[in-house]
Formats: structure tokens, sequence, C-alpha cells
């Protein structure tokens, strides 16, 4: 299906009754850009200063598909190594992990290797991986190309690929709005198993392992 059909719009009142429900984690090594990307997602703001997340901090993130409205829970993650396994049980019960690397830093993007293995062991059938390599204003400082990216994208058959400049701001639109628009294409296109997936708080459907056979995200590497 074609994106150019699906209309979306960021709703900023978090009181707006959803349709779909999905746990979004934010995952990757310290200091490539987590939290930056997640204010500015949330907030359209870049922090300047540099603060390690303590542990998780999660937010909700709403986002209209046409006539959908889908809660994204997004939580950023701390990157340090002694959380790292109370990170992947928490991943066990995600539908996407956004997994950050650092174009600036050789190290980051190396270590994507562990991290992929890793999330690919604790995820559920239908969870979805997208790559994002994070600081691509920085053209000076650059020491992993695009195509670096798009590579590793292919080779692990993780769902999507992007480069972003959480300093700049986003394009729209944004790819957490794709990532909502292929959310919804998943659950369209299993409309029939939809009353066997778990209500979340009444409210909305949860999108979860049920769709274990979609692999609906638009492969863009």
């Amino acid at each position: 299906m074609d994106n150019e059909k699906y209309k979306t719009e960021v709703i900023k009142d978090n009181n707006v009754k959803n349709n779909l429900f999905a746990k979004v984690e934010v995952i990757g090594d310290v200091q490539v850009g987590k939290t930056a990307i997640v204010k500015r997602l949330i907030q359209d703001k870049f922090i300047t200063e540099y603060t390690p997340t303590q542990g998780y901090e999660f937010t909700p993130y709403l986002i209209q598909v046409n006539e959908t409205i889908i809660k994204l829970q997004i939580w950023d993650m701390c990157g340090a190594e002694n959380y790292r396994s109370v990170l992947l049980n928490l991943y066990r019960n995600s539908k996407v992990g956004v997994l950050v690397y650092d174009v600036t830093s050789r190290k980051s993007f190396e270590n994507l290797e562990d991290w992929i293995t890793e999330l690919k062991k604790s995820a559920y059938g239908g969870s979805k991986i997208i790559l994002i390599g994070n600081k691509c204003d920085e053209t000076e400082k650059r020491e992993v190309s695009y195509k670096e990216g798009e590579e590793i994208c292919k080779k692990h058959q993780l769902d999507f690929f992007m480069e972003v400049s959480a300093k700049n701001g986003f394009t729209s639109p944004n790819f957490m709005e794709l990532v909502a628009i292929n959310l919804v294409k998943d659950y369209e296109s299993h409309l029939d198993e939809s009353e066997d997936l778990a209500d979340n708080n009444n409210e909305s459907v949860m999108l979860d392992q049920k769709n274990n056979n979609s692999n609906s995200l638009d492969k863009c590497c």
C-alpha cells in the first residue's frame, strides 16, 4: 500500500481517545541522542546540555492516521551497560524498537551488531526494529556514511532506516509518523484477528504479538 493515501497529524492533547496503542522503545548507546530525539518529537525543541537518562522515561505521543488515532507510548531507555538486561526485558512487551546510533561515532555504529542480536532474541515475532542515524547535520564530524546505515539495515532485515537531526528538526512526516502509518497498515491487514488482540484499558486495541506474521513496515533501505 502507498503511504500517500495515509494522512497524518500529531495530536497535542493527550486526553483524546485513541483507537490503537503501541509501546515504542528508543534504544542505543549512551550519548547518541536518544533523549534529544524524543524531546524533539514531543516538545519540538533541542536540548543542548547532556544529562544521562536514569533507567528509563516514557511519554505518550498521539498521531491520527486518516480516521484512526494511535497512541504510541515512547520509552526513552538508558544506554548504559548495567541497564541492558532490564531494557531487553522491557522490550519483550514492545511493538517497535527505535535503535539509534550517532553518525559521528564509529563505535556507536559498530555496537549495533550486539544491539540487534540482543533485540531479536528478546522480541516477539511481531516486533519491529527501525534504525535511526542521528546527528546527520554534523557533516564535518561524520564517521558513518548513509550507505553503511542502509547496508546494516539490509543485512539484518530491519524494517526501516532513516538519518535524522534532532538539532535541526525532522522532516514531515517524521519517522514516528511513518511508524504510525505502518502500524495502522499492520492492524488493517489483520482485521480478522482483531478480536483476539488485547484491550488497552477498554479504550484501544493493543498492537501486540498476535500480528506476528506481518512485515508491513515499508523497507526504506
